[in-house]
């Protein structure tokens, strides 16, 4: 049985799960490969790409398991950096190492490993020093001597100017330290992921996940605690009070006894539930609506972004924005729509701003939802093209975050403690959805976008990406808009 560092991973967050996947596969319930975990793993790749040019020398292995295994073991009697270099132990360890580079002046190997992350992350869902503490292991029990360990990854300080320089993108880390003081129990738990691999039934009642908060769960929780309901009390509470109320055997939100010691914000949760009633209050609503001026423009953006920055003048991990959507409605009810959507790289946020800048005038509220990113997204704007600094800044400070009304003052049962625009306006305006549309959300529309721009599609093609995008943004703000109205006649 084959244990590589991502089943690792696995176990470390939840040992039943790893054996499900690893012994009856057709139970295994893994997180939905949303677009967004694609993009993380796509930028990852190309993360180590611009890694390997730290290393000029190096060779990058390629092929299937055998073939990496050997060639692994040719190159290192050469004394040959690589990349993805190959071992597998006796126990059943398989790794495959980003940087392996040879140390002449200890006679020993280096190890490196690549994140795109800008710093090293150590939570229980991405344990970066157990990582490379996994790899350190598995090449020292295939023979190869380890001297050192290193974390790479980005710089978040770095900022781009000409070609990109690797040399100021990473930020090589020695964590040798760090996995001499692990080693110890990370073989531990070596042996106890691969003691429980061998096991040749397990019971599928219950995980350790029960006892972890919502966002901590494994992704077959559902598998092992099917009588869960999907909102629970693991939405509510983390930590001693979620193990107080599941010893109790309480799970539904409505069953938390009225006495039991919560936050204000987390028994307004869960009284929703107890008495399905929404909670308005009408009073703090009609005073944020009577400070908003008309016109009231509702806008949003869409962006781009890699963990590397993908133009002169950005920094790691900063976004493009490449579309914008635009709905103006005026104090007698007039609603008129404008957009743009960018064809390229370079242009894309300099033929953005000169475009908003023709449709937003000097006075009203500027609405969105989710202030601090389009607030945000306005500030780098700013940097990058000062001339609008003057434009951007009256925007950020006419900007009204209509999301903040659905975090104090309308609480409904059936957005389930979430703020979410996805959540409210299946409540609020029902006969609008995303789900009918070609793009359902942003990261997907960054993917279409990059698609549209740098690959080879027919006119189509592209155009239909383009008709999904204009869409899909649009309904971003045409549901702000009806939303207002909705709490306007409140």
């Amino acid at each position: 049985m084959i244990l590589t560092k991502t089943d690792f991973k696995k176990y470390l967050i939840c040992p039943k799960w790893l054996w499900v996947k690893k012994n009856k596969p057709e139970l295994a319930v893994d997180g939905e490969v949303s677009l967004f975990l694609q993009k993380l793993i796509n930028d990852g790749y190309e993360v180590e790409d611009f890694a390997q040019q730290l290393f000029p020398n190096g060779v990058e292995l390629a092929g299937g398991s055998s073939e990496l295994l050997s060639t692994t073991q040719e190159l290192l009697g050469k004394k040959q950096t690589m990349f993805q270099a190959t071992f597998e132990t006796a126990e059943g360890l398989f790794a495959k190492v980003d940087v392996l580079a040879f140390d002449p002046e200890t006679e020993s190997w280096n190890l490196y490993e690549v994140k795109a992350s800008s710093s090293i992350k150590t939570d229980l869902q991405h344990n970066h020093i157990k990582d490379v503490t996994f790899q350190t292991i598995v090449a020292d029990k295939a023979g190869v001597s380890v001297n050192a360990s290193y974390i790479v990854h980005i710089n978040k300080e770095y900022r781009r100017n000409g070609e990109i320089d690797t040399e100021q993108l990473f930020v090589m880390e020695d964590v040798t330290s760090e996995v001499q003081e692990n080693k110890d129990m990370v073989t531990k738990e070596i042996e106890e992921a691969l003691a429980r691999l061998t096991k040749e039934d397990i019971s599928l009642e219950g995980c350790n996940c029960l006892y972890r908060s919502h966002g901590q769960r494994c992704d077959a929780f559902s598998v092992f605690n099917p009588s869960i309901p999907e909102y629970s009390v693991h939405h509510i509470v983390g930590g001693k009070k979620l193990r107080s109320l599941i010893e109790a055997d309480i799970f539904d939100v409505d069953k938390i006894p009225e006495d039991f010691d919560l936050t204000d914000i987390q028994r307004e949760k869960v009284l929703l539930q107890k008495t399905q009633t929404p909670i308005i209050n009408k009073d703090a609503i009609k005073e944020t609506l009577s400070n908003l001026a008309f016109p009231l423009y509702f806008l949003d953006y869409e962006t781009f972004g890699k963990p590397y920055p993908v133009l002169d003048g950005y920094s790691t991990n900063q976004q493009i924005v490449f579309q914008y959507s635009l709905h103006i409605l005026e104090n007698d009810g007039t609603l008129t729509h404008h957009e743009y959507l960018a064809n390229d790289f370079e242009t894309a946020t300099s033929g953005l701003l000169e475009h908003m800048q023709t449709n937003i005038g000097p006075v009203g509220s500027v609405i969105v939802w989710n202030e601090s990113f389009e607030k945000g997204r306005n500030d780098e704007l700013a940097e990058i093209h000062p001339e609008y600094t003057e434009f951007l800044e009256d925007i950020n400070n006419r900007v009204y975050d209509l999301m903040l009304v659905f975090r104090k003052d309308y609480l409904h049962p059936s957005f389930y403690g979430s703020a979410s625009i996805k959540k409210v306006l299946p409540v609020l305006v029902s006969e609008l959805s995303y789900k009918s549309l070609g793009v359902q959300d942003g990261t997907m529309a960054m993917s279409e976008w990059e698609r549209s721009i740098q690959f080879s599609l027919d006119k189509d093609t592209k155009e239909q990406i383009r008709i999904n995008l204009l869409q899909y943004c649009e309904l971003d703000t045409l549901a702000m808009v009806e939303i207002y109205k909705k709490i306007e006649k409140i």
